[in-house]
């Protein structure tokens, strides 16, 4: 029956993913291990008490396997779906920058356009604003699945542990009888040992799926993080070049030196806000740019830590 298991045993998926447990833990696991295999070594193969351990052997995790692909479905779904409807082209962000965009370079450009770009530079701050609110809830959102994600990473990790302790047991078991008694021997490594090794490589599949989804919801928070802070950075620097201009406007009249040394801080203030706007653009497209890779489930596995807000 082992043949039929694909070629990626137990110990190689377990050396792409953290099995550490905490002492606490592994007390429990061993509490719950060795009674088990004590119970599974009296029961005659093929007995009712058999089948109900082998059983419980496959049931192992089984509502941590199903929450975390819930949560990956989920993510893909919302917020996923709410973040690329802000965040892509076309999308009110994205619109929004633009007319900033449009508005600072006739500003930087012509001065005197500035009593009528003025209430459409402050009527785009205050949609941008409100864009950045937006995404903060969206945030929100994405930091409470990491938290869910996170508690079912820690229950399929202590399952991990419980099927490989099971296997040392019952696999020490199997040789004591295998001189003994070798059909009990046998039939113990058919049934229950291959059970159990097969449970424990898919709790192990499903824990390397479920971290690498986490550490993938973790990154996207970050870049959402970073357009968050980029916007608020853009729209800080558009108040106070509005300030500025407010305050040199009457300078700027003047054809003497000073005039012309207030035309270059006129063109300076603009230009910073010009650069505040790229960021917000790079940042965004970052963002965009990781969530079109592979979805979670598909993503290799990597070692991360518990949640922890920004």
């Amino acid at each position: 029956m082992a043949a039929h298991l694909p070629e990626a045993d137990p110990e190689t998926l377990a050396a792409g993913v953290s099995v550490d447990v905490t002492p606490d833990v592994a007390a429990r696991v061993e509490a719950v291990a060795a009674p088990f295999v004590e119970r599974l070594i009296a029961a005659p193969v093929g007995s009712a008490a058999f089948r109900r351990a082998v059983t419980a052997i496959d049931g192992l995790g089984d509502r941590e396997i199903r929450a975390t692909t819930e949560i990956a479905r989920n993510f893909q779904e919302r917020p996923a779906r709410a973040l690329k409807g802000l965040l892509g082209e076309g999308a009110p962000l994205s619109r929004n920058l633009a007319r900033l965009r449009k508005a600072v370079e006739t500003l930087a450009r012509a001065p005197s356009e500035m009593d009528r770009a003025e209430g459409l530079v402050r009527q785009v701050v205050e949609a941008l604003d409100g864009n950045r609110q937006t995404l903060e809830e969206d945030n929100a959102a994405i930091a409470q699945q990491e938290v869910a994600l996170w508690r079912e990473i820690q229950a399929l990790r202590e399952y991990a542990v419980l099927a490989a302790r099971i296997d040392q047991l019952l696999d020490e078991r199997i040789a004591s009888l295998a001189a003994t008694d070798p059909a009990h021997s046998r039939g113990l490594a058919d049934e229950a040992q291959f059970s159990i090794r097969r449970r424990r490589r898919d709790l192990l599949l499903q824990l390397a799926v479920a971290t690498q989804g986490y550490a993938a919801l973790r990154v996207i928070e970050q870049d959402n993080l970073e357009v968050i802070w980029a916007i608020r950075a853009a729209t800080t620097t558009t108040a106070t070049a509005l300030r500025a201009a407010m305050l040199v406007r009457g300078a700027m009249a003047d054809s003497t030196l000073a005039g012309k040394a207030d035309l270059a801080g006129w063109k300076r203030a603009w230009s910073d806000v010009l650069g505040a706007v790229d960021q917000v653009d790079v940042r965004k497209r970052r963002t965009l740019e990781e969530m079109a890779k592979p979805a979670l489930a598909e993503r290799s596995p990597r070692r991360v830590g518990p949640p922890q807000r920004s």
